[in-house]
């Protein structure tokens, strides 16, 4: 690769204050995302009070905004190919608070599964996005701890829900927790004035002069930017999902899929039911919601700790760890151990299944090449949310079944142990761009 292109000058960077920056908004984002989704799980004992519902209900409720983060995923994320990274984000952000806010004010199930699902394609296409922004301002050897350390607030997000679900629904009930959610609206001045375009972006596009205006600030230190060429990307069709399946990456691209599913159902599902799960093995509610602080806890640790062993070792050899991490974790609370024991199998299970989150989407951003790459990290996650929406669901019948407090735990390590192994038979290989058709 030439030194004078975009990539190569990234690549190359010293870390700088405009990373920390970037870096910063971007985390900001994901505490966003974080508290918006582990929200519905600390208010979900008082709604099926409140509203009489029952355990399969409450859980499909749940699910509603995941079915949301599935279509903003597949259908709104890759929109950031074609018109930018910045403007999809900010716009995202917007919305997803306004309706977040709305929240505090539903009447039923139906006005906060409408609400919900807004939040949800909001948030679906928002994460791919500064996910993989964070990526691409990265220097070479820091991309996955880059990524990883945005993705690791996703924890701070949880655990801030559960901290104020403790402290905010004593004095304005559940409807506290959603007040809160409305505030990310303070952020968006901040997105305006301080985020970027992507680097990569602006090159695919061939705007030379937007793109020397960021390299300047990754990379202030040389003086040869001027000389920047933009590398010549092979012409595509417009379709690019097609590109994701051509070349011989398809089942690259299925596995991918599988493992971002299996992830997806243990974070989610366990946000979601952790609670209520272990007020029926007899703890107060108040003790419960700290159980998901822990979890969030070892989320965060989880996701940092991943990211610097996947710059170090390998993506692949870090998956496998973290789901079977994730499994022997579960595994070992069905046996409803002492306070001490229970603790620390909850934060290695916070780090093993939400902190895998944090790899996985490193993963994509750094398989998927620039021209493809919301499309392929958005679908990855799209279709990852079928795990997600299926882990409240799943939580719901579990309790429904009424199942003894062991099987439970049993039943929900089981995508562990189907994750490790998608992750073990992906190919070593690299995504492969289609050769463009030869003239005419």
């Amino acid at each position: 690769m030439s030194q004078h292109t975009a990539g190569a000058v990234v690549g190359a960077a010293r870390l700088n204050g405009f990373h920390c920056k970037v870096l910063a908004l971007c985390s900001l984002l994901m505490v966003v995302d974080g508290y918006d989704m582990v929200s519905y799980g600390t208010v979900i004992a008082h709604l099926m009070d409140e509203w009489h519902m029952d355990p399969v209900t409450a859980g499909t409720l749940g699910s509603v905004a995941l079915v949301g983060m599935l279509v903003g995923g597949l259908f709104v994320s890759p929109l950031a190919d074609r018109h930018g990274r910045r403007p999809l984000m900010i716009s995202c952000v917007t919305i997803a608070s306004i309706a977040s806010f709305g929240c505090a004010f539903a009447t039923g199930p139906e006005q906060l599964g409408v609400l919900r699902f807004v939040v949800g394609v909001s948030l679906g296409a928002l994460v791919p996005n500064f996910n993989a922004l964070a990526g691409e301002i990265a220097p070479r050897r820091a991309k996955a701890l880059f990524v990883t350390l945005v993705s690791s607030f996703y924890s701070v997000g949880g655990i801030g829900a559960a901290v104020f679900a403790i402290h905010i629904e004593p004095l304005w009930t559940w409807r506290g927790v959603f007040y809160v959610a409305g505030l990310p609206l303070l952020l968006v001045p901040l997105l305006l004035r301080h985020l970027p375009e992507s680097p990569d972006y602006l090159a695919a596009r061939g705007d030379r002069e937007r793109l020397l205006v960021v390299l300047r600030r990754i990379a202030p230190e040389r003086e040869d930017l001027d000389e920047v060429v933009l590398e010549e990307r092979p012409q595509q069709a417009r379709a690019r999902l097609r590109q994701l399946f051509a070349g011989g990456n398809a089942l690259n691209n299925v596995l991918i899929w599988v493992f971002f599913a299996m992830c997806m159902l243990l974070s989610y599902g366990l946000n979601t039911w952790l609670p209520k799960l272990m007020q029926t093995a007899g703890y107060p509610l108040g003790s419960a919601l700290w159980n998901l602080v822990v979890l969030n806890l070892g989320g965060m640790v989880g996701a940092i700790v991943g990211g610097w062993l996947a710059d170090r070792w390998t993506y692949r050899g870090t998956l496998v760890l973290y789901f079977v991490l994730a499994s022997a974790s579960l595994i070992g609370l069905s046996f409803n151990p002492n306070s001490v024991v229970l603790n620390a199998l909850l934060f290695v299970a916070g780090a093993a299944t939400v902190g895998v989150l944090a790899i996985i989407h490193a993963f994509a951003v750094e398989y998927y090449p620039a021209e493809v790459r919301s499309t392929g990290v958005g679908w990855a996650a799209g279709i990852g949310r079928i795990g997600a929406i299926g882990g409240p669901t799943l939580g719901g019948a579990l309790l429904a079944l009424e199942l003894p407090f062991q099987q439970n735990f049993i039943a929900v390590a089981v995508p562990g142990v189907i994750g490790a192994i998608a992750v073990a038979i992906v190919a070593k290989k690299k995504f492969r761009v289609p050769e463009p058709a030869p003239a005419q």
